[in-house]
């Protein structure tokens, strides 16, 4: 238990604390304005981080993050400085997260104790296995600093955090907490009055209660024999006897700074623009053309509020290439599918890049690529992100707010924002087989950028070409008002003048609409009735026998297939959409 006796009267104590840590609640408070801003028609969603623009002046927030959700609390940084200096340091110096010298991994907080209808309680023990089995559990306690002075004075109400105590030690908090699961501070808990009173220095607030009830549900276990007395209410999951496993553990993988407000916001025009909250996160969807005013309103765990409003004008969507997917075999080393673009502007393009197999599934292709991974260049040949599967990604949740997370967790995703020039940049996304597995698999770019400024250009993407569903087949979109002259090429024989061994020797390009209905075909480009505005494109294949379309498409997705001939058609080839100017 983390009862104690009380050994100082209750007003020398508060004597020993800043007046400050029982000062009433501030309010938040605005600490920068949200800029109007000008956004295309039917675009992404806009991303405003309302953490850059609203503060609690007393309150810090953080994200616990379970195996079973996220729980947000906002930490009484004036009302308990002594004690929220003391979970801080904890986090900070990354006692919470040290490394397991048996695995080489950041091993992961414990919730050791579950009392249903009282408390959980973690801080204490770190997820390390045992050195000679890693399969099982051996906690390793986390590392104490000095204990810290107690701070009682706030209720230890449902929905609170407050730390744990040694018996007959009233001052001995150190690293361990628990989340009040009732209303524990009057009978027949008393922890408001029970030995000098137990310090509650933070309180959960959006659904993080949610998770803590979750959390309480699950089976609980005495263990007391294998790890000691402080796991004698220690939660398992899918676990009946034996020793237990990590995975059978309830942790807390997290522990990271977001914004202590809860948000809301509304649209005075939501067909023009419409908004929604995620998280701290302000998400500005523009609809159709006009003038909305939005405005924001952060609360504070004590019920405080502040607001500010800003103008969005929706503008018309110039025509553009927006969004690029090819399909093809992935194989090893040079066989790998290469998806690149030219990143062309005065503004850094957000984008979402994708690579898929286990989903392939569903379409009814049986060899998918089971577990692709993604990397990301620059022009330069540099590697500046990797992904392997997308769910272990920091930023999963903003993956999440784009309405573009893949449907696998194998999948490999990434956001990303990415520098632009007026000349245009390059990047090169590489999919390929973790521990070098093959199959079919598909790499995506997606332009989630809202407002004008770059644009994507130039998309190409080098794959294995074989038959059947292993042919290569190129997707895209046009997109905005207007119609876009696009040419599409296929090309292989000239990539063995780039060291290519083993080329497609002749392909073939079939173009169609969204509906599957062939728009275009061409097997060698100076047979089409457009050579000779290809060729004047100055981008014609070097090679007579590659392929090349040059249609004018009004907005809509588009296919592009590319298929082998002859003797031997299997090989590497690229797929390749160009935005041309109108004629």
């Amino acid at each position: 238990m983390f009862f104690v006796r009380r050994l100082l009267p209750l007003l020398a104590l508060l004597a020993l604390l800043p007046a400050l840590a029982f000062s009433q609640n501030v309010a938040p408070v605005v600490t920068a304005q949200i800029a109007d801003s000008t956004l295309l028609e039917g675009a992404a969603a806009q991303v405003v981080p309302l953490a850059d623009f609203f503060d609690d002046p007393d309150t810090t927030g953080v994200c616990l993050t379970t195996d079973l959700g996220v729980i947000d609390v906002a930490l009484y940084d004036q009302r308990t400085p002594l004690t929220v200096a003391n979970f801080k340091a904890y986090l900070n110096s990354g006692r919470y997260f040290a490394i397991d010298p048996t695995t080489g991994l950041v091993a992961p907080l414990v919730v050791h104790r579950s009392v249903p209808g009282f408390v959980i309680q973690s801080g204490g023990y770190l997820a390390t296995v045992t050195p000679s089995d890693p399969t099982l559990f051996q906690p390793t306690t986390v590392v104490p600093f000095t204990a810290v002075p107690n701070e009682p004075g706030i209720s230890n109400e449902r929905g609170t955090i407050a730390m744990a105590k040694l018996p007959d030690q009233p001052d001995s908090a150190t690293s361990q907490w628990f989340i009040n699961l009732a209303d524990n501070g009057g009978p027949p808990n008393n922890l408001d009055t029970e030995d000098g009173g137990f310090t509650v220095f933070g309180r959960i607030f959006g659904d993080g209660m949610t998770v803590a009830d979750a959390i309480a549900a699950v089976p609980v276990f005495d263990a007391s024999g294998i790890y000691g007395a402080a796991f004698t209410q220690l939660p398992l999951r899918n676990f009946t006897s034996g020793l237990p496993a990590p995975e059978n553990l309830i942790t807390l993988p997290a522990i990271s700074f977001i914004s202590p407000l809860t948000f809301t916001a509304t649209s005075d025009h939501p067909g023009i623009a419409a908004v929604a909250i995620s998280g701290s996160n302000l998400l500005v969807t523009p609809k159709t053309q006009g003038t909305a005013t939005i405005s924001v309103t952060g609360t504070d765990v004590d019920g405080a509020q502040v607001s500010q409003t800003f103008a969005v004008t929706i503008v018309p969507n110039p025509i553009h290439l927006a969004n690029i997917s090819t399909r093809a075999f992935v194989g090893t080393d040079d066989n790998a599918l290469i998806g690149g673009f030219i990143v062309q502007g005065n503004t850094p393009k957000r984008v979402v890049i994708r690579a898929r197999g286990p989903s392939l599934g569903g379409a009814g292709i049986t060899n998918f690529l089971a577990d692709p991974t993604l990397e990301i260049h620059n022009s330069a040949g540099s590697t500046i992100a990797f992904n392997d599967n997308w769910q272990d990604n920091a930023d999963k949740q903003a993956v999440i707010d784009t309405g573009l997370a893949p449907s696998e967790p194998n999948e490999a995703t990434l956001l990303l924002t990415l520098p632009a020039s007026s000349d245009g940049l390059g990047y090169t996304a590489i999919v390929k087989g973790a521990n070098d597995t093959t199959g079919v698999g598909i790499v995506e770019v997606y332009d989630v950028d809202s407002a004008p400024g770059s644009s994507i250009l130039n998309i190409s993407t080098r794959g294995d070409v074989q038959t059947g569903d292993n042919v290569m087949i190129g997707g895209f979109f046009v997109f905005g008002d207007g119609s876009q002259r696009v040419l599409v090429r296929a090309i292989g024989p000239s990539l063995a003048d780039f060291g290519v061994a083993n080329p497609l020797g002749d392909p073939t390009l079939t173009l169609t609409d969204s509906n599957g209905n062939q728009l275009d075909f061409n097997d060698n480009w100076q047979d089409s009735s457009k050579a000779t505005e290809i060729e004047n494109s100055g981008l014609e294949p070097n090679d007579p026998r590659e392929s090349a379309v040059l249609p004018t498409l009004p907005p809509g997705g588009y296919t592009a297939v590319v298929r082998g001939t002859g003797p031997t058609p299997i090989g590497i080839a690229i797929v390749e959409a160009f935005a041309l100017a109108p004629l």
